[in-house]
């Protein structure tokens, strides 16, 4: 009786050891339509990747789709629990709570095969206008970019359209979210992804600090992060994405 006493109130005093068991209450993750990341529906790598890994933990994972903005206000008010793909930025860390990095963005620049650009660099942009996707983590590097103008949407395929008709000189994107939208729309063939990679960015799930169980929650995620990559059930899920898009190894 005495061990069964003491074993309650280890659990009572430390939350890390409720989610070290399965979780009956699905975990919710929200983010934008980014495809091959997110779905219309919800599926995708990015749901693929942090299922697997809460999986590993005995942990079910529930994700929505809602606009970017809109998931940050929810993760605010603590209306869902995590948002599941998140670049690390100084700002968002004064509030939010980071796991280990999961994957990496290669954010490229997109413009017309017609349009005559000798892109080596950052340096490139300067004096051009640029299409962005509203709220994403890479505008203070941009402003750092002499001349540039920028041009924030909603999302991808808007900034991409706005290539194809003239009305921007490139656009800047995840390689694979791009290579993706390029491959699904013949009216974006004549669209190039150029070399090399302006940025890469980390991607993480994000928890706010606010959330009870916020330390819980990042700290199943690593565990579980570390489990799937040593049984190979991560380079799994990976490789077969890198097909559907033929990347080259």
């Amino acid at each position: 009786m005495i061990r069964l006493i003491i074993a309650l109130l280890l659990v009572g005093h430390c939350p890390s050891l409720v989610l070290a068991q399965p979780q009956t209450t699905p975990l919710v993750g929200a983010h934008s339509q980014w495809p091959p990341y997110v779905m219309k529906d919800g599926t995708g790598l990015t749901d693929e990747l942090v299922g697997a890994v809460f999986a590993d933990q005995g942990i079910e994972f529930n994700m929505q789709v809602a606009p970017f903005s809109r998931a940050i206000r929810m993760l605010e008010q603590t209306k869902i629990d995590l948002i599941p793909a998140l670049w690390w930025t100084a700002q968002r860390a004064e509030t939010i709570l980071f796991s280990d990095p999961y994957f990496d963005n290669q954010l490229s620049v997109i413009t017309k095969n017609t349009l005559a650009i000798n892109f080596t660099g950052a340096d490139s942009l300067q004096h051009l206008t640029i299409s962005t996707i509203r709220g994403y983590g890479y505008h203070d590097f941009l402003q750092t970019i002499k001349g540039l103008t920028v041009v924030q949407l909603n999302d991808l395929h808007a900034c991409l359209e706005q290539v194809q008709k003239g009305r921007v000189d490139v656009a800047l994107a995840d390689s694979w979210a791009a290579r993706y939208e390029i491959m699904q729309d013949s009216q974006l063939a004549e669209l190039t992804i150029l070399q090399p990679v302006l940025i890469t960015r980390a991607l993480h799930i994000g928890v706010h600090k606010s959330h009870p169980q916020a330390k819980q929650i990042i700290s199943a995620f690593n565990r579980g992060l570390q489990n799937i990559r040593r049984s190979g059930e991560y380079a799994q899920i990976s490789a077969r994405y890198e097909q559907t898009l033929a990347i080259p190894p």
